[in-house]
């Protein structure tokens, strides 16, 4: 009898230290998987075979390890996307900021002389004035523009009529057309909707969007020559308002149309024409966040047409 008990628990022992070392031998797969998938997801090895799609706890574990790895690579790209962005605004302020900074250093330092006529003086203080008016400018369009980037600023469409949307838009930029002996046209379009012979309305937010659409006026009355015209229409669509605004100006190279409304893009042309290269970004902007968006027909030489579409219903 005690043979047999003593040979029962010979042999429970070495069961249990054979289920102990199976199970050991099975912590250390496990661990040595676990650490060679860390390991290859901390390398950027895409070539690693993570065996998600076995049905064990060790494939369902390294099937949340690869969707970890994928979601860690891409925030990687973004920040690395948001960084090249970042650096990119900075060397564009920095070249924005350093001509008006430079001239007005000049004229400072010409303004110490003594022996400047008075006449000269008056000259290089208006020369002053026009530089920080320059600053100032670009000051605002940067904080208007980081409002809308960073969400600070929101967007309430509302139904409106169009036809004043407009209105405002001409009123703000009528003396610079004027002083060009522009003619702005604003046609009987704009009034009503032809289709039922109501107001046209669209869905916009007033403050906002007629900043977008007097940027794109201001753009048309830049680049138009002294004496040229604008018109200024608008139809319905079946989900938009389609609000066109023709200029007689010089027109735009197919090849430049993608980058107009990138920030602080300008013409190489337009060099000796006043402006920092914001408005037509902004003015996309403010209406893609409406769920609008804009087009631009144009060809050189033969003025530029942009369309401004706004939605007839609330989205």
């Amino acid at each position: 009898m005690n043979e047999i008990l003593l040979g029962s628990s010979v042999l429970l022992l070495v069961v249990s230290v054979g289920i102990l070392l199976y199970v050991r031998y099975g912590l250390v797969q496990y661990t040595t998987q676990l650490m060679y998938s860390l390991d290859a997801i901390l390398a950027g090895d895409k070539a690693i075979d993570f065996g998600e799609n076995k049905d064990t706890l060790n494939g369902k574990l390294q099937a949340k390890l690869y969707q970890l790895g994928e979601v860690m690579e891409q925030k990687a790209k973004e920040n690395l996307h948001q960084r090249q962005q970042l650096e990119t605004i900075i060397a564009d302020i920095s070249h924005q900021v350093k001509t008006p900074i430079a001239s007005i250093r000049m004229y400072h330092n010409l303004l110490e002389r003594k022996e400047l006529e008075e006449k000269k003086r008056e000259e290089f203080l208006a020369a002053v004035e026009h530089q920080v008016d320059k600053l100032e400018f670009f000051m605002k369009s940067m904080i208007r523009m980081s409002r809308l980037e960073t969400g600070i600023v929101q967007v309430n469409p509302e139904k409106k009529a169009v036809y004043e949307l407009i209105a405002q838009a001409v009123c703000d930029v009528a003396l610079k057309a004027e002083q060009k002996k522009i003619d702005i046209v604003i046609d009987e379009s704009i009034v009503s909707d032809k289709a039922d012979g109501g107001e046209l309305t669209a869905y916009f937010d007033t403050r906002w969007t007629a900043e977008a659409v007097f940027n794109i006026l201001d753009n048309s009355v830049k680049y138009t020559q002294d004496g040229g015209k604008i018109v200024i229409s608008a139809r319905k669509t079946d989900f938009y308002v389609r609000i066109g605004i023709k200029d007689s100006g010089r027109g735009i190279a197919e090849a430049r149309i993608p980058m107009i409304f990138k920030r602080f893009y300008r013409e190489p042309e337009s060099a000796n024409v006043e402006g920092v290269g914001i408005g037509l970004y902004l003015a996309r902007e403010i209406v893609m966040k409406q769920k609008g968006f804009i087009e631009v027909h144009t060809k050189t030489g033969k003025g530029t047409t942009v369309f401004v579409n706004l939605p007839v219903e609330r989205q």
